[in-house]
């Protein structure tokens, strides 16, 4: 994704920039008049939750219209369970190999312009890829975060409302301000000039298990060995391969493990994660002697993740997107913060406890650098304590 937003990226901006600056474009409706929205947020599975309420603000907004998605294929399970977008309304980029994901680009980029929306608006910070796609749908209302004198984040000038990227919002708030600036007048950069939504006036959708949901993680969970009625404490070591530096050592999470079945006697640690790190996940139980302590890493899809949630005591996990959808239900969360900060990105409610080591070099990764940290030494993370984690999870029983 990189490669091509680098390589292919900079060049196209350049040009659409220039094309821009040619070719008249379509006058802008008024948002009553609005008939289909299109979001681009192309990655991260965690970044859809916490885009919840910008979706909301724009059945707010734009009353009348079609909310519609735009993003890469992995990323549509959670949009339609979460985010609530009907699948007929999501359009989908594949992500894996550069071939592939350029002629997805071009296949969504014809449908996008036969669908004729009125407004996009782009989440992604700073990403040439969305950029262009969000000028090529031909929308009239074009609004995204723009570098302004910002050097080195050059994504041309493609968009109609132009938005600072403001690095003291919660990334939730950014979102939600982002499609009030697609309303807002667009000559009055950088927008948005008036207060952004407070935290507390954000909502999130709650997710909601059928009988049928139940039954099936129920049965997952005596394949695995643990009893029915039994209090369940989640271990998620996955931290997205994305974005390694986000690890903490599978030692530690070993040691969490037997910590907490130690010292919650008659409660089950079940480890969960993405379905590639099986063995990962079988590695740590073995070491904890099996125990009480079983995985299904790879045995729940989504819906039957959220589900595990809803029959669950708390969960810990490493930044990554299971605590993003924690949120949709009521489980607790302790969350492991290292190079990014939990003030832009945790979890939006009080039930998650963020623990970082702050350090003076943490952030290392945000959307100044693209994401992008020359780290190869993530003490953020290996500073972090067993002990801390325990003691984070018997605070709230």
């Amino acid at each position: 994704m990189r490669a091509v937003d680098r390589g292919l990226g900079r060049p196209a901006c350049a040009i659409l920039t220039g094309v821009r600056r040619v070719l008249p474009e379509r006058a802008p409706p008024a948002s009553a008049d609005v008939r289909r929205v299109l979001f681009v947020k192309l990655s991260e599975m965690g970044a859809l939750v916490l885009a919840c309420p910008a979706f909301a603000e724009a059945r707010r907004t734009f009353p009348n219209a079609e909310i519609w998605l735009l993003c890469f294929d992995e990323n549509a399970e959670i949009a339609e369970v979460a985010a609530e977008f009907p699948r007929e309304r999501i359009v989908t980029v594949p992500s894996k190999g550069v071939v592939s994901t350029l002629t997805g680009i071009l296949g969504a980029i014809r449908r996008v312009r036969s669908l004729g929306f009125d407004v996009v608006v782009d989440l992604e910070y700073f990403s040439r890829v969305s950029a262009i796609l969000t000028y090529l749908s031909g929308a009239p209302i074009r609004a995204g975060f723009h570098r302004f004198e910002a050097e080195g984040l050059y994504c041309g000038d493609l968009y109609t409302h132009r938005a600072t990227w403001n690095a003291t919002l919660h990334v939730a708030q950014s979102m939600a301000a982002l499609v009030r600036a697609a309303a807002a007048d667009p000559a009055a950069t950088p927008l948005l000039k008036e207060p952004p939504p407070r935290l507390d006036e954000l909502t999130f959708p709650t997710f909601h298990p059928t009988p049928a949901d139940l039954a099936s993680v129920r049965a997952t969970l005596d394949a695995a060995g643990v009893p029915a009625g039994v209090p369940i404490l989640l271990v998620n070591p996955n931290s997205s391969d994305l974005l390694p530096l986000r690890r903490w050592p599978e030692e530690r999470f070993v040691a969490l493990c037997r910590a907490l079945r130690d010292g919650h006697p008659g409660a089950w640690v079940v480890v969960t994660g993405a379905p590639h790190e099986a063995a990962l996940g079988g590695r740590i139980v073995a070491a904890t002697g099996g125990e009480r302590c079983a995985s299904v890493i790879g045995k729940t899809d989504l819906r039957g993740l959220l589900t595990l949630f809803t029959l669950s005591r708390v969960l810990v996990s490493a930044d990554s997107g299971p605590p993003h959808f924690a949120a949709l239900t009521a489980l607790r969360v302790v969350t492991l913060f290292g190079p990014e900060t939990p003030a832009l990105y945790g979890p939006v409610n009080d039930r998650n406890t963020a623990i970082t080591a702050g350090l003076a070099c943490s952030p290392c990764i945000h959307a100044w650098n693209r994401r992008v940290s020359t780290c190869t030494d993530n003490q953020c993370m290996q500073r972090i304590a067993v002990a801390q984690v325990v003691a984070a999870v018997n605070r709230h029983g």
